[in-house]
Parts: structure tokens; sequence; C-alpha cells
């Protein structure tokens, strides 16, 4: 049987992608210390920025005053500093922090005259607290309550950590979208069950003429059964791959990658369908990034090939040592399944790329 303490963990880590969950859990651990007020923030302790992540009992209208009063905040700065938990006597004598303009401005306003706070999450210079407070008539925090909070402490650490995870890969997401709709071709992002996260514009202009590929129930499928079989396995292997299609679909070719750093760890992965007729394009560094997944120095090393300079001339052009410069080859060459610089031109031609421009990049 569920007991309570056991509902509540499971409310925080609920919490991850719903609000109003830590606010429920924050409710329920203001019963059990016996609080006026419990709240959860995150704190940069360099820049002093403050963020609110729930609470129980404490006024929202006084955000603003405690954002302006961050900076001085002691018992938040000792936290971050010692990284152990802290009641406000534990700081500084009570009638110190009583003379305070934090007190006076926000304390008292809410009858609030006791603080505890435990850490939950110490990464860089951001500290993360789960934080207490007693009105007079309910008397001062002793060391002794710091164990209560302390309980769930860990498990908001942990779901803060993957709420923080989940919003860094949605803002690379997102920039990456945005980055993929200046790319003419077609480009679709999708994850290794070949779930569609993303189609570019003419990837939403290809998926609705219908020629070759389509959306199946949010999954990206081509027409021929074979192709779609093949363009499967290659995405559950994360390692992609290339396939032609069949003549009835022009003969166009389909171009599987891992996503850049980042987007890759979280599953995701490029496709970008060719078609060998169109007119050739500058092989630009920001065009070998967003369609093979490279990174910003290896797609330089790309582009400087395409345009036909020799390595030497690519590494004096780069400021690279002549290892440096081998060394992106050999990783460029394994990233993209290559044997040799032949087989490199011959895969940017695939992918509609110039490579006949000689030296004038």
């Amino acid at each position: 049987m569920i007991d309570h303490e056991d509902h509540l963990v499971g409310l925080i880590y609920e919490g991850i992608t719903d609000d109003g969950q830590w606010n429920l859990a924050l409710a329920k651990i203001s019963g059990l210390a016996d609080a006026a007020g419990v709240g959860l923030g995150m704190q940069d302790m360099r820049t002093h920025q403050f963020r609110d992540l729930g609470a129980h009992g404490i006024d929202p209208g006084l955000h603003h005053t405690y954002r302006r009063l961050a900076p001085g905040n002691r018992v938040w700065q000792e936290i971050g500093r010692r990284r152990r938990p802290m009641t406000d006597r534990m700081v500084m004598p009570k009638e110190a922090f009583t003379r305070t303009e934090l007190f006076a401005d926000w304390f008292e306003p809410q009858d609030f005259r006791s603080v505890m706070a435990h850490p939950t999450l110490s990464k860089d210079t951001v500290s993360s607290v789960l934080v207490a407070f007693r009105s007079r008539s309910q008397g001062e925090f002793e060391p002794d309550d710091l164990a209560t909070i302390g309980r769930f402490a860990g498990h908001f650490g942990r779901a803060i950590g993957v709420r923080l995870e989940l919003e860094r890969m949605t803002r690379e997401l997102l920039l990456a979208n945005q980055m993929l709709d200046d790319v003419p071709g077609p480009i679709f992002l999708v994850d290794r069950r070949l779930r569609l996260r993303h189609a570019n514009a003419a990837g939403r202009a290809l998926l609705g003429s219908g020629d070759g590929v389509r959306a199946q129930s949010g999954r990206l499928a081509l027409h021929d059964p074979q192709s779609d079989g093949n363009l499967a396995r290659m995405a559950a292997t994360g390692r992609g791959g290339e396939l032609r299609l069949p003549r009835g679909s022009a003969g166009m070719i389909v171009s599987m990658h891992p996503c850049v750093p980042g987007l890759s760890e979280a599953g995701l992965m490029t496709v970008r369908i060719v078609d060998p007729a169109q007119e050739r394009e500058p092989a630009t560094p920001a065009r070998l990034a967003a369609r093979l997944g490279l990174s910003p120095r290896q797609a330089e090393v790309v582009a400087a090939l395409a345009a036909g300079r020799t390595e030497a001339d690519a590494a004096q052009r780069l400021r690279l040592a002549a290892p440096t410069l081998h060394t992106h080859i050999r990783r460029v060459y394994e990233r993209l399944e290559l044997r040799s610089r032949g087989e490199l031109l011959a895969l940017l031609a695939r992918h509609g790329f110039d490579t006949g421009r000689g030296g004038n990049s």
C-alpha cells in the first residue's frame, strides 16, 4: 500500500512536466514541517537571478520584492556556498536578521519570523533550495527540523535536474528548427522510431505533395515498403546511412545522420531528401553542419576540401596544424562512413553541393 510520503515523492517527480504537482507536494511538506509557508526556488549565485519553481503559503505578489532583495539574502548565499541545510540562526543572530531589509519588506508582510532551507541541487553557479517559514506564533526552526524537509530535498534535486535538461533540449531543438527552416531542401528531425519531431518548410511541402514521402500516424514513412523498412533499420541503429528511392520517386536519395551533439544525445536524427537533379549549392560550413551533422570545425574542413583546396592549403587557411587537420578529416570519414576524399566529394555531390569550384571559396 502506498503511504503518504510515497505519494508525496510521486508528486515531486510528476512536477517535472506539471508545475501544479510541485505546489501540491509543497503543501504536504508544509503540514509535515509545521510551517506557514514552503517554497522551492533556484538562484544563480553569481548574478542572483531568481526563479520560483513552486510555493505554498507564500504571497506571489511579493515575488518581485524578493527578486529585488535576492542579492542580499545571506541565508541562501551561505547554503549555496556551504551546500548544507541551515536555519537563519545558523547564519546570523536573530536580532541581526530582523533588522535586514529582506526581513522588513518580505518576511514581515507575511508574518514570517523563522526560516530554514535545504539544498536540493548545486550545479555550476546555480543553487536550488527547499525552504520553509514559520510565523511568530509557531516559534523558531531548530536544526532537527531540517531533517523533515531533508527527506524530500534529494527527490526535488533529481526532478529539477531532469527538468533543466528537458528545457535545455527544448531550446536546442527550437534553435535547430529555426536553422533548418532556412535550408531550401527537405529536412526532417525524427527519433529512432521515425516519429516526426520537425519538418522544415521544404519538408512540409514534400509531405503535402505525397511524392515518395508521407507522414503516417506521426511517423515519417516512405511509399516504397522495402525502402521504408531500410529507413527504419537505419534509424534504429542510431548511425544512419543513405538509400536511393525507386525510379517512381525520381531517384531521390534519402540521407540520415545523427543530429548535432545535444540533440543526437536525445536520440534525434536528421533525414534529408536529396534530388540529384537539383541545382548545385556552395558547400558552406553552415550547410554542411546542418545537413551532415558535423561539428562547426569539421564543417569548415570539409568546406575547404570541397572547394578544391589541398590539405596544406586548408590547414593554412583554417590556421590548423597538419596533424590536427588530419584528425578532423579522419573523424569526418568515421562519422560519414567514408574511406577517401573521392568518396567525400561523391557524397557532397549527392547532397546537391557544388564540388567543382576550384579554390574560389
